[in-house]
């Protein structure tokens, strides 16, 4: 494919300050490394304290091959878990020893011991819970109930709910501060609720973009970066005012987002078809360069290793989880690099099938998926 340049990008760039200068070099060059099959639907990834194993969490899997785990590294399997209904979303434990999975099924979150890969605990959320997200000393889980207009923490010690936080329409995406800030986009909402406080009761709401889909704070916890899925773009946020700061084209619908350890590059998992890549921002800059990943049907979830320069995405509708990695810049090595796409209305009607079940989810996507996935146990 012949490379491309972000020409309409590029004039906006010109034309105001929100976004970076358009001679800006951009990002290193992106490859693929490796690839892995999955169960149906793989939804989100996480990655060990460590690095050396991925969790993949399949949301078309019903009451079994509900995570594939991999060798980081190799991507080589690991082993799976089984779990009765459908989970969407997990995040590990600080010292890695246990991977809490929201179960959309079942509503509730449950822990697992990474070693036995037993369930210790099910804690009941309300109604359909997707992101989770924990506090940074570790104490606190957060689920985002996508039905429910809610949030639910838990206290991690005991298991017990601590309590319900009302949200927007459809929240989804989460990130907590060291300072105990919780920040929620509201998916249907068009806006990102702020809460404060030591009870949390001290709630802002921020204006977004349309469809704001995923969060995640950089390093030194000034800038909130937003996946905006219809704008196909990337909104960093001033914490300290939360006003937009910059605005930064990537590729089609980006779902997931994650900001690498030292804060340099931020990665998109990108859902649309008309670029079914993983982008990279750099934030010295704000350039980015989105990267179509062959194979790959809807980019859904992204995790990004320790050195910041890997990072793995799954494909939602190829059962896959691929493995990329930055190019060393002083090749001037290129990517298949193309223009980030107008928003589709198409991907937004897909996402919304997508966030509903996977039974819905598979009318959706009839024509288009490789694979059945099973009926999902809930109806809506």
């Amino acid at each position: 494919m012949r490379t491309q340049t972000y020409i309409g990008a590029s004039l906006a760039l010109l034309a105001t300050s929100l976004f970076a200068p358009a001679a800006a070099a951009k990002p290193p060059a992106v490859e693929l490394l490796r690839r892995a099959e999955t169960g149906s639907m793989p939804k989100g990834a996480s990655l060990s304290p460590d690095g050396n194993t991925v969790y993949v969490t399949n949301f078309g899997q019903r009451n079994r091959n509900n995570i594939t785990v991999l060798d980081a590294h190799t991507l080589a399997p690991k082993g799976r878990i089984d779990l009765a209904g459908n989970v969407v979303e997990s995040v590990l434990s600080p010292d890695g020893k246990t991977l809490y999975v929201s179960n959309f099924g079942r509503n509730s979150v449950e822990f697992l011991d990474i070693a036995t890969k037993a369930v210790t605990r099910e804690v009941k959320t309300d109604t359909h819970p997707k992101i989770l997200v924990l506090s940074p000393d570790g104490r606190s889980l957060f689920a985002a109930n996508w039905a429910s207009a809610s949030v639910t923490q838990i206290d991690v010690g005991s298991g017990t709910v601590v309590r319900t936080l009302a949200t927007g329409p459809q929240p989804r995406g989460m990130a907590m501060s060291r300072s105990g800030t919780l920040f929620v986009a509201n998916f249907n909402g068009a806006s990102i609720d702020v809460f404060k406080g030591s009870d949390l009761s001290q709630r802002t709401r921020v204006a977004a973009c349309a469809i704001p889909r995923h969060l995640a704070l950089s390093p030194d916890e000034k800038t909130l970066f937003v996946s905006c899925y219809t704008a196909s773009q990337v909104h960093a946020y001033d914490v300290a005012t939360m006003t937009v700061t910059k605005r930064v084209p990537v590729g089609s619908s980006p779902k997931s987002l994650e900001v690498s350890r030292d804060g340099r590059y931020v990665y998109t998992a990108d859902y649309g078809i008309e670029t079914n890549s993983v982008s990279v921002i750099d934030t010295r800059d704000y350039t980015a360069r989105v990267f179509p990943i062959r194979g790959m049907q809807r980019g859904s979830g992204v995790a990004v290793a320790p050195d910041g320069r890997h990072a793995y995405v799954t494909g939602w509708l190829d059962s896959h989880v691929y493995m990329v990695g930055l190019k060393p810049e002083a090749t001037g090595a290129r990517d298949q690099e193309t223009e980030a796409p107008a928003p589709a209305a198409k991907a937004e009607k897909a996402e919304r099938a997508a966030s509903s079940t996977p039974s819905r989810a598979r009318t959706a996507h009839a024509a288009a998926r490789p694979a059945r996935a099973p009926r999902s146990p809930e109806k809506r």
